[in-house]
Order: structure tokens, then sequence, then C-alpha cells
């Protein structure tokens, strides 16, 4: 091939090397558009301008973190501004003020620094004299250490305090524009009925460890009762029978030193054996009844179920309580 005909295409790989230039803006594209990402921007402006503001900072997003410039930061901290985010937006706007590359909105952000903290609410926490120096604060579940004034969103938020892993203190408090609202915590007080510790209960030193599935003991009269008044009625009885003897030997002296054939003090004498004799034979009896008695209730009641215990505890302190229990 010559040269003449290498020319032309010599030239187009020339000018195919050479970096294409940017072009100008579409008309209407709001000043500080990316380039490449104007339409995206331009949305973002109407989205705004349309009060969309959630929109409008989704479409903000859209666009790649490297792309952005002075123009859209300062666009992003307007909208977190107009959705009540003001802790985001001045975090957006402190950073954009060490910029050097943001001089010509320095002004800008300066003052809309200014007024986006005289608007944010702030709330001022402090412990009570009497509150424990163990006392862990947090506020939206983030900590803070007392006494602390700390800038807020607007809206609600929640104080919680705790002593190791039991709460003592929670309260919600709402946060307008521009207000500032002291909470006073009090740790020294009990923790409240009902709240319960995450922590594990730890038995004392010697105590004998809990066995697991181990049936209640049913309540009730129980067969106690009959044991112990068979066995102080055989003690009667037997007391009973030493007198009748006792009463026996006494008929039997006395008419041994009579005379005549017939004895005067046997019909007394005989009388007061029959009456000890009487009472030994029915204390013996009741005795064996008793007994008999609670020997069936304890092998009634070993075949039973145990029976549920219902525990009342009044709120009248924590050392005072009701206790029914009973079978149901």
């Amino acid at each position: 091939m010559s040269n003449r005909a290498l020319l032309p295409i010599i030239f187009a790989t020339c000018l195919a090397t050479i970096p294409a230039q940017a072009g100008p803006a579409p008309k209407g594209t709001p000043k500080g558009a990316p380039v490449g990402y104007e339409t995206k921007f331009k949305a973002v402006v109407e989205a705004e301008a349309n009060e969309e503001y959630e929109k409008a900072l989704a479409l903000l997003d859209e666009i790649p973190a490297d792309k952005h410039n002075v123009y859209t930061r300062l666009r992003r901290a307007t909208l977190l501004v107009r959705l009540g985010r003001f802790t985001e937006a001045e975090d957006v706007l402190s950073t954009l003020m060490k910029d050097p590359k943001a001089d010509a909105v320095r002004a800008t952000v300066q003052g809309d620094l200014d007024d986006l903290r005289a608007r944010m609410p702030k709330l001022t926490i402090r412990l009570s004299a009497t509150s424990k120096a163990d006392a862990w604060v947090t506020v939206d579940d983030r900590p803070v250490g007392p006494p602390v004034t700390i800038p807020l969103d607007p809206g609600t938020h929640v104080v919680v305090a705790k002593r190791g892993d039991v709460e003592v203190f929670r309260q919600k408090v709402t946060l307008q524009d521009s207000q500032t609202l002291e909470v006073e915590i009090d740790t020294s007080i009990a923790p409240p009925v009902g709240s319960v510790s995450a922590t594990k209960t730890v038995p004392p030193v010697g105590s004998a460890p809990p066995v697991a599935d181990q049936p209640a003991k049913s309540s009730g009269l129980g067969s106690t009762p009959f044991f112990i008044g068979g066995g102080m009625l055989v003690v009667g009885s037997v007391v009973a029978f030493v007198l009748a003897k006792s009463a026996q030997s006494d008929v039997e002296a006395t008419c041994a030193t009579q005379k005549t054939r017939t004895c005067d003090a046997d019909l007394a004498g005989a009388s007061r054996v029959r009456t000890w004799e009487t009472i030994g034979w029915i204390s013996g009896g009741v005795a064996l009844a008793a007994i008999g008695v609670g020997v069936a209730v304890i092998g009634t009641r070993e075949g039973e179920p145990a029976k549920p215990t219902a525990t009342v505890t009044p709120l009248v302190g924590s050392t005072v309580g009701l206790s029914l229990e009973g079978r149901f």
C-alpha cells in the first residue's frame, strides 16, 4: 500500500485518540450540577420544589459519593433540615466548612450552620444528689455521661438509666425546634415493681442446688394429727391399766385384813377397778383407730398429684406477702 493511501487511516486514528471535551450543561440545569448527572440533579431540585423531600434526598443519594461537589453537599444538608434530621445536617455543614473547595459557598454554609444550631433542640441530663455513681444512662440507646447537654433532632426521645442490668429510670421526652429541656435522674430508688434483671441469680454459698422437675408437696391436714392423738391415747390406756392394777391390789389387801368371809370393801374397790379397766380398753381402741386412719391417709396422699399453690403478694413492701395454699 502506498503512503498516500495510508494518510486517511492515520488521520482517523489520531482523531479517535483525542479526548472528547465536555459540552455545555443541558438547558435549565441547576447551578452546580455534577458533570454527567445534570438530569438527576435537576430531578432533585424539582422534587424539592414540590416539597417531596424524601424523594429528593433519595434521588440525590443515587449520585455516587465521589461525584458530589460542594453544591450537592449543601443541597443534601438543606434536605436533611427539612426532614427534621438536624444532627445529620450539622455534620454535613461542619465538614463542608473545613473543605478548601467550599470558598465559593462558605458564607452560605456558615449562615445555614448558624441558623441550624439556633433551631436545634437540646436536652440537659443530670443526676440527683442522691443518685448512685454506678448509673449507666443512655438517650435513644446512645450512652451519655451526666451532667451533659446534647443536641437532638426534633421529636420523641427515650432516656433510660440502669444500675447493672436493672432498669431504674425510663422517661420519654418530646422536643420542638429551639426547645431546651432538663431531665433529672434519681438512681438511688429501688427498681420499679415488675422490672426484670438480665443478670443470673447466684444461690448463696452452701445452699442446696435446685432439683429439676421435683413435684411440689401437696398441702392439707395430713396424717400427723392422727399419729399424735393415737400416741397420746396409747399412753392414757397404759396409765389406766396401771391404775386398775393398783386398785385391784388395794382391794385384795383390804379384804385380807377383814375376818369376815364377805369383804365390805369389795363393792367400792371392785367398781374403781372396773372403771379404770374400762377407760384403758376404750383409750386403747381409740388409739388403734387413730393410728389406722393415719396410715390410711399416708397411703392415699402418696398417690395424689401435687396440688398447685397460689401466692399473692400485695404491693405494700418488699418483704410483706400473703400466701394462699390449698387444694384446687
